[in-house]
């Protein structure tokens, strides 16, 4: 836990971002420009990142310096309200923002958006509307945002992951730019909340990373359900539907991979250990694919919604506010967390719930807990659930008229009305098509026309290429070459789901498309791909 101030140089024209809370200024000298960032915070040097690089500034009407003074004058007279009790700091002393009056107040502080030319027009469209609104409904959920200001970057398409958060920087995949504006709202709420869970405040023990991917995996959620301002209803709605698919994708992930890597606190009782010489073990640290895995995401998640359904939402995020007035700046194990909501709802011991009971059905144990498995029939009763199980026996007939006709020689023509879908509902109908077990070229092609597949977001175009894989549609294989190169962060499936069909033409195009992008690929994927196809 260290501040840092850094001098950079670069090429004369190149951007430099930094995760300082300082907007630095560059200053000329030649060929190359000076770049200043510090920070007064303490943080852990594995937030620290630096990126360099030919980029844009992407802006609106609303410009950065109308909306710094947007941020301050909103809060100018704020100053005087000695009303509001300031909460205490358990860090090392520094320029705290949750002591700050004008800082409480501040719903929406200061940002940029920075992408390459080509997809300056394309940001404007999705991403900077969203900004503000993501912003502010972080502060409606969590108050006091732990940072001065925030760069959203949109790197190339060889980053490993759909986003990345450091303190006043977010990294942003081009993927989150495709389609309407649903999967860049989500994500982007999935970085900020990292503001509060990653980066004020961290796992002490690495080992733990669902402190900080399940906290901001439940967090997006009610974040982007504030930004959207759903009623009370349609949020409940949303959630239940994004929890059936979050429960599908931990079921998959547990069927396909190491018992010992889906456990949340390998370490246990030993978390945070510290050996003789003074070193930690951060356990499965080199297994490169483990960086794809999602456990600690949705387990985390689940945990959460557990813990939620015990107290009520309002009450769990009003203790969500407490724990970060009384954590932030520091860094934490997963009994500070159980340990605090444990003394808050005090009366859940009387009905059985303990830290113990915690430990030992959700954070120590791998599978799925035995907990969730109550759940499903809620989930699958929810509206929006309904409409897609609905749209899917449409399909599932219109695919069986379409195999039969094929086999009387005859032509076929479909009188069916069919339902708009949400990105999310799109996803949930894909995944359920998967399951059936042969599909006609014909109704693939009628699929992908209606619901306009290709110009979905990259979450829809991932499982529609699934579905595309498995049923060797051969038409869609210059989409699929493309979704390849051009959405990385989301390919690693897709290619051991290639290798795996063992199809001539499938193995081909694998082959062809890892000589082409090995050289520029993530080192992670890079080596995650090569062990599936070599």
């Amino acid at each position: 836990m260290a501040k840092w101030q850094a001098s950079v140089w670069a090429p004369k024209g190149s951007l430099v971002l930094m995760s300082g809370e300082n907007c630095a200024e560059p200053k000329c000298n030649g060929a190359l420009t000076n770049w200043f960032y510090y920070v007064t915070m303490h943080m852990p040097a594995s937030t620290f990142t630096i990126a360099v690089g030919y980029w844009v500034e992407v802006i609106a009407e609303c410009s950065f310096r109308s909306q710094i003074l947007k941020s301050s004058s909103s809060t100018s007279d704020y100053t005087n309200k000695s009303s509001v009790s300031l909460p205490f700091c358990g860090h090392p002393a520094y320029p705290c923002r949750f002591q700050n009056h004008i800082a409480q107040a501040q719903n929406c502080i200061p940002y940029r958006v920075f992408a390459p030319e080509y997809l300056k027009v394309r940001s404007q469209e999705v991403l900077l509307p969203l900004m503000a609104q993501c912003l502010s409904a972080a502060h409606c959920v969590l108050g006091t945002h732990p940072f001065f200001r925030v760069d959203v970057l949109i790197v190339p398409a060889n980053f490993s992951s759909l986003g990345m958060a450091s303190p006043h920087i977010i990294y942003l995949s081009q993927s989150v730019l495709s389609g309407k504006n649903n999967l860049c709202g989500v994500r982007l709420c999935h970085e900020i909340a990292h503001a509060w869970f990653g980066l004020a405040i961290g796992a002490r023990d690495w080992t733990e990373e669902w402190i900080s991917e399940g906290f901001a995996t439940y967090l997006e959620d009610v974040f982007w359900a504030k930004a959207q301002k759903l009623s009370e209803e349609a949020a409940k709605e949303q959630h239940q539907l994004k929890s059936l698919l979050r429960w599908r994708r931990l079921q998959d992930e547990i069927q396909n991979s190491e018992e010992e890597l889906q456990v949340l606190r390998p370490n246990k009782q030993n978390t945070c250990a510290v050996s003789d010489s003074g070193s930690t073990i951060v356990k499965h640290g080199l297994n490169a694919g483990k960086n794809f895995m999602q456990v600690h995401y949705l387990k985390g998640y689940f945990v959460l919604h557990y813990l939620e359904n015990r107290v009520g939402q309002k009450q769990f995020l009003k203790f969500f506010r407490l724990f970060v007035e009384r954590f932030h700046g520091q860094l934490i194990l997963s009994q500070d967390f159980l340990y605090m909501f444990m003394e808050n709802f005090s009366e859940l011991r009387s009905q059985g719930l303990s830290m113990e009971v915690i430990f030992q059905n959700w954070l120590d144990v791998a599978g799925m807990p035995k907990p969730l498995l109550d759940e499903t029939l809620k989930w699958t009763e929810n509206r929006l659930v309904c409409e897609v199980q609905s749209e899917v026996t449409k399909w599932i007939k219109i695919n069986k008229k379409d195999q039969d006709s094929r086999k009387r020689k005859r032509s076929q023509k479909y009188e069916m009305k069919f339902k708009e879908l949400l990105p999310d509902q799109l996803v949930l109908l894909l995944e359920l098509l998967l399951e059936v077990k042969s599909f006609s070229s014909r109704t693939l092609q009628l699929l992908q026309k209606h619901y306009c597949l290709r110009e979905q977001d990259a979450e829809v175009r991932h499982r529609w290429y699934e579905l595309v894989i498995k049923h060797k549609h051969t038409v869609a294989y210059r989409d699929l070459i493309k979704f390849l190169e051009k959405d990385q962060a989301m390919g690693a499936y897709l290619y051991g789901e290639l290798m795996v069909n063992e199809d001539a033409k499938q193995q081909q195009l694998v082959h062809r498309c890892f000589t082409k992008l090995q050289e520029e690929m993530d080192p992670s994927l890079r080596k995650v791909v090569a062990k599936m196809i070599l």
